[in-house]
């Protein structure tokens, strides 16, 4: 009765749009029964999208692997000491879309790693080149770390940086970097010490000049319910502030090849993969309306019961993705076609959207 009455609580507090408390969340992490979060998580995302999942033709674009931030729970980063160590040229970025162009790619997520070679010019031509010969892609680019480290070096502000990027073409900024943004824990992580609040400033300093961004988390590795409670509040907090944030990606920890991997040997289950995205779709309501499904780590069956679970995007298309794979986990790669059928297979509406979330098609 203690576990109905919980639960009920929680579902009243939704449907008044009260925001749950770090107690009501940790609840639903350690107690709630699997089955109830998930059938409160498919209403609230009925409410905001109805049968509607949207997905985006995309290419992720890891421009570099040279990083000096070196994560404890990272397998792509090399160091300059590496032999495989690599960093593409701008006409080389642009023969690798023009690979994948007539595939109709409206997004590129490019990002790579804390490269202290790269200068401010190479992103500036980088974009500029992006946008003159590919204007129909969005430039979903760089992570909060690359982003610091770029303005620390260039002696900008980050709003100054922002500034530049935009001018020259970024369009938005993912999530990445977010991980859990509790310093204990990240430190733990092999993440520097207030790298937290540097990106919750940055994705502040981003709302503010109405640059769009997404966020993250990642779990199962050494947080605890607590923390995700926290982050999940935090990103909420900063979301009811500018409405900044265009989606949520909760996303699992790959141990393989990581040094981290060497504390926690196994990836989460897939119960908790659910638990993680109905949880996501409670806490954030209609507030942030687009979960995405991460299918990247938990492949194409889970990221459909992620669907039934409470997410309305399934995210983009997968061409050649690097980071994953360094893992040790074969990823292949995701056209349109596969997204379209899988989506349709729960009878329900695929929805070709771009790079700001507007749709472009129904199928």
């Amino acid at each position: 009765m203690l576990s109905y009455n919980k639960i009920y609580e929680i579902e009243n507090k939704i449907n008044s749009k009260e925001e749950l408390n770090e107690d009501d969340i940790v609840y639903m992490y350690d107690e709630a029964n699997l089955y109830d979060l998930g059938k409160i998580a498919r209403k609230i995302s009925y409410s905001i999208s109805g049968d509607n999942i949207s997905f985006v033709s995309n290419l992720i674009l890891n421009y570099t692997n040279i990083c000096n931030v070196r994560c404890k729970f990272c397998a792509f980063y090399r160091t300059d000491a590496d032999s495989d160590k690599y960093s593409m040229s701008i006409d080389d970025v642009i023969n690798e879309i023009n690979k994948y162009y007539k595939y109709g790619i409206k997004q590129l997520l490019i990002q790579g790693g804390v490269n202290s070679h790269l200068e401010l010019d190479y992103y500036l031509n980088l974009f500029s080149r992006i946008r003159s010969e590919f204007p129909d892609i969005g430039i979903h680019g760089l992570s909060a770390a690359e982003l610091n480290y770029i303005a620390i070096k260039s002696h900008l502000s980050i709003k100054e940086l922002l500034l530049a990027l935009k001018d020259h073409g970024l369009e938005t900024i993912p999530g990445a970097g977010a991980e859990i943004l509790n310093q204990e824990t990240r430190i733990k992580m092999g993440r520097p010490k207030n790298s937290g609040l540097e990106w919750l400033n940055i994705m502040e300093q981003a709302h503010k000049l109405g640059i769009k961004t997404s966020a993250t988390m990642m779990f199962g590795h050494v947080e605890t319910s607590l923390d995700k409670a926290k982050h999940l509040l935090s990103i909420l907090s900063l979301q009811k502030k500018y409405h900044g944030f265009l989606s949520f990606t909760p996303w699992n920890f790959e141990p393989g090849n990581t040094e981290l991997g060497k504390e926690v040997a196994y990836r989460s289950g897939g119960s908790d993969v659910l638990r993680n995205i109905a949880i996501s779709r409670i806490v954030f309501n209609s507030e942030l309306p687009v979960i995405q499904s991460s299918w990247l780590t938990n492949g194409v069956n889970m990221a459909q019961m992620a669907i039934l679970f409470g997410a309305n995007d399934w995210g983009g298309t997968i061409y050649d993705e690097r980071v994953i794979p360094a893992t040790g986990k074969n990823v292949g790669n995701l056209r349109k076609e596969m997204i379209i059928n899988s989506i349709r297979q729960l009878n329900m509406i695929p929805v070709e959207r771009d790079n700001l979330y507007q749709n472009i098609k129904y199928y």
